[in-house]
């Protein structure tokens, strides 16, 4: 047996151990692909010895996206340029064909990208950017008490909008403003084309007005992920006076008061407003997601 000092060859095996005896997740995670594996085997491929796998292929088939396969391509770091990565996404086109698939997807985080192959090279083009993050509630100030007295002092004011959800301004204004939002399909779908109350928090919602005018709605949504996001939406003539930015915080106060913890944001990563609002009232943002695709 061989005892040396390490070398920086050593260090990916070597982070490998000391999770395995440092980091409780590393042995829960385990045991999950154990349990995963052990009921649906067809849902995971590996290539290489067993013990000694050189990549991982994971496959999705959502039904909010029925032209795609979705993918994960996880390399080992030795791995990342020899043949692993073509012998994976081939597999991966033969389960898309044979499940009626013309498409496989793939997103992968932007600071991520240094652990993936050369995806162009694999065929796969970039579709679109996707932010994800939110507002973490539990600690947070409010930063707009200031600016909503300035906004007042102009002629706004700001009120719940559960007493007015039925009231024909709030769904004009939703009207005239859906096609505002910037989608990346199918992360960030299309605005639903009315405004109802199924999936929305109304005891959280506000409303901007100036006199009579209705300009401005947050209004919690759930999302596919179980998650809470904040529908807002300004009029274009009100924006960057910072009504959006009070709203959402306005919103942001009244869910800490019913003990939520946490405001989910994702959106387009190019809706740059969106995305400022959501800096001004504090919420951390995460690297993009970047989305990918090829023909099968």
């Amino acid at each position: 047996m061989l005892l040396r000092s390490p070398e920086p060859a050593d260090a990916y095996a070597a982070a490998l151990l000391l999770n395995s005896t440092q980091e409780p997740h590393f042995h829960t995670t385990s045991a999950r692909l154990c349990t995963t594996w052990d009921r649906h085997p067809t849902r995971t491929l590996v290539v290489g010895e067993p013990g000694q796998p050189r990549g991982l292929l994971t496959l999705w088939a959502p039904e909010f996206q029925p032209t795609h396969l979705w993918i994960g391509l996880h390399l080992h770091p030795d791995h990342r340029a020899d043949d692993t990565a073509p012998t994976l996404m081939h597999a991966a086109r033969d389960a898309a064909r044979a499940q009626g698939r013309t498409h496989l997807w793939l997103s992968v985080r932007e600071d991520y990208l240094s652990t993936a192959p050369d995806l162009p090279t694999l065929g796969l083009r970039e579709v679109h950017r996707t932010f994800g993050g939110g507002l973490h509630l539990r600690g947070w100030t409010d930063p707009t008490p200031d600016l909503r007295q300035e906004l007042e002092a102009r002629g706004y004011h700001f009120t719940p909008a559960q007493p007015h959800a039925d009231d024909p301004r709030l769904h004009d204004l939703y009207a005239r403003t859906r096609d505002h939002k910037v989608t990346a399909a199918p992360t960030i779908p299309e605005a639903s084309p009315t405004l109802t109350g199924e999936d929305g928090l109304w005891d959280a919602a506000y409303l901007a007005w100036r006199g009579e005018a209705l300009v401005g709605l947050s209004l919690p949504e759930r999302s596919r992920l179980n998650a809470w996001n904040a529908l807002l939406t300004v009029t274009h003539e009100h924006r960057r006076q910072g009504v959006g930015r009070t709203l959402l915080s306005l919103t942001a106060r009244a869910l800490r008061e019913q003990s939520f913890t946490f405001l989910n944001a994702a959106g387009s990563a190019r809706d740059v407003a969106y995305l400022r609002v959501l800096r001004q009232v504090g919420a951390n943002i995460e690297p993009d997601w970047i989305a990918w695709e090829t023909p099968c």
